[in-house]
Order: C-alpha cells, then sequence, then structure tokens
C-alpha cells in the first residue's frame, strides 16, 4: 500500500480547514442575521421602525411613555429595556438642558437689563447730564450766530435762545428716559430746536424791555428759579413763551 505524500496530506488539511470555515462562517452569518432580525422585531414592538430608502421624512422616535405602554403588553426583553432606559434618560437630560437653557435667557436678559440701566444712570447723572447740556447749548449758540436770519437778535438774545432750547431737550430725554443717539441728537438740533429757538427770542423781545431783564431772563430759564424774577416779569415771559414751549413738545412727543 503506498503512503500519500506529505504535500497530499497538506492540501487535503487545508481543504478541509476551508470547508469547516466556510460552513463556520456561513453558519456564524444565519446566526447574525437571526439575531438582527429578532432585535429589528423587538423595536419594532416598541415603536421603532428601520428608515425607508424612499422616504422622504425620518420616523419619528416613540417617547419613553410610549415604549412604556407598549412594554405592558408582555415581559420586555433586555434590549426592549436597555432602550426603554436609554430613551428615559435621553428625555430627561434633554428636559434638564431646556430648563438651563432657559434659566440662561433669563440671565442673559436680567445682564442686558442691568447694563441698560446702568448706562442710562451714568448718561443721566447730574454732573454727566449737564456737561451734556453745556454742550447743547454751546453748538446751539455757535449755530444761531453762523444764521444771517439771526442777526436781528442781539448776542444777550441768542444766550436766550440757546439756553431755552437746552433746556427743553434736558426736558424731553428725562422725561421720557432717552439715550439719544447721535442720529436722534442731531435731528433735534437741526429739525426741532431751531425754530423753537427763533420763537424764544421773539418772545424774550417781547418780554424784556431792557439789557437788565434779558440777563434776568436768561438765568431763569437756566435754574428755572422763579426768584429770579419779578412776578410781572415772569408773566410777561410765561405768556409769550408757552406757545413756542407747546408747538416743541407736541413735535418732540410725536417721535417716541
Amino acid at each position: 500500500m503506498v503512503k500519500p505524500s506529505r504535500q497530499t496530506l497538506l492540501l487535503t488539511g487545508a481543504s478541509v480547514l476551508i470547508i469547516a470555515l466556510a460552513t463556520g462562517g456561513y453558519l456564524s452569518y444565519r446566526n447574525i442575521q437571526a439575531q438582527h432580525a429578532s432585535t429589528l422585531q423587538e423595536l419594532a414592538q416598541l415603536g421603532y421602525y428601520p428608515a425607508s430608502e424612499d422616504s422622504a421624512t425620518p420616523h419619528q422616535a416613540p417617547s419613553s411613555e410610549q415604549i412604556k405602554a407598549r412594554m405592558q403588553s408582555s415581559t420586555p426583553t433586555p434590549v426592549q429595556q436597555l432602550i426603554y432606559n436609554l430613551t428615559e434618560e435621553k428625555e430627561r437630560l434633554a428636559h434638564a438642558n431646556q430648563e438651563l437653557q432657559t434659566q440662561l435667557n433669563a440671565a442673559q436678559a436680567q445682564i442686558q437689563s442691568l447694563q441698560e440701566y446702568r448706562q442710562l444712570n451714568e448718561y443721566f447723572a447730574p454732573k454727566t447730564f449737564d456737561q451734556k447740556i453745556s454742550q447743547v447749548e454751546s453748538e446751539l449758540k455757535t449755530y444761531l450766530r453762523r444764521l444771517p436770519e439771526a442777526d436781528r437778535f442781539s448776542d444777550a438774545q441768542i444766550d436766550i435762545m440757546a439756553i431755552a432750547s437746552a433746556q427743553e431737550y434736558r426736558r424731553y430725554a428725562q422725561q421720557n428716559r432717552l439715550m439719544l443717539d447721535q442720529a436722534e441728537h442731531d435731528r433735534i438740533m437741526n429739525d426741532y430746536l431751531p425754530g423753537f429757538a427763533f420763537c424764544t427770542g421773539d418772545a424774550a423781545e417781547v418780554a424784556a424791555n431792557n439789557a437788565q431783564e434779558e440777563h434776568m431772563l436768561a438765568q431763569y430759564l437756566r435754574t428755572n428759579d422763579s426768584s429770579l424774577l419779578s412776578a410781572a416779569l415772569r408773566q410777561d415771559l410765561l405768556s409769550v413763551i408757552k406757545p413756542c414751549q407747546l408747538a416743541l413738545r407736541t413735535s418732540l412727543d410725536a417721535l417716541l
């Protein structure tokens, strides 16, 4: 009897090994497929369905309450229990995140409000705001003195016109707690105060009989100290300046 050669034995052994591996791989593949199918079935029982390739919108995952309701009909499998626990934890974290976001938004709004409050307080601080009004008065004086139409007024009357206009600017900003930006400032200075200034100049010309009374009017308009005027002079001024103030305030209030 002829003994098989070493090469023949190796080839035979390799063939057997390949067949065994192929068979084992096939059986493993079948087991994996079966396990996958079983898992899909368990997920479907909870309301999870595989996405269809031709579906335009993704399937919405069920909530933990929906999963819990589906699990009542039978004893949940370990996979189903794990899915329920993970979904419940996900919802808990989402809810906690939403609460944190709400708190963050509220904190940001509060910070913004505090910043605006601080800016308003700084803007209307007596020293700072008085400097602003002095600047408005100075700008108006310079502007009015450049106008040919204002040549008919004396320097004292120009001062009265600028002082009265600056005090109306103060009243408008303080009464409405407005931080006027540059565009708003320029609009009031260019479109509203000059007309009021001319009206005030005409009023001062009627009310004051001499340079001393003009000086008294300027001091009164700047400080609003009624003791600086005689009752007659104050009454004369108010009777002629009130229409000017009413027209300006009505126009400015329309901007709000």
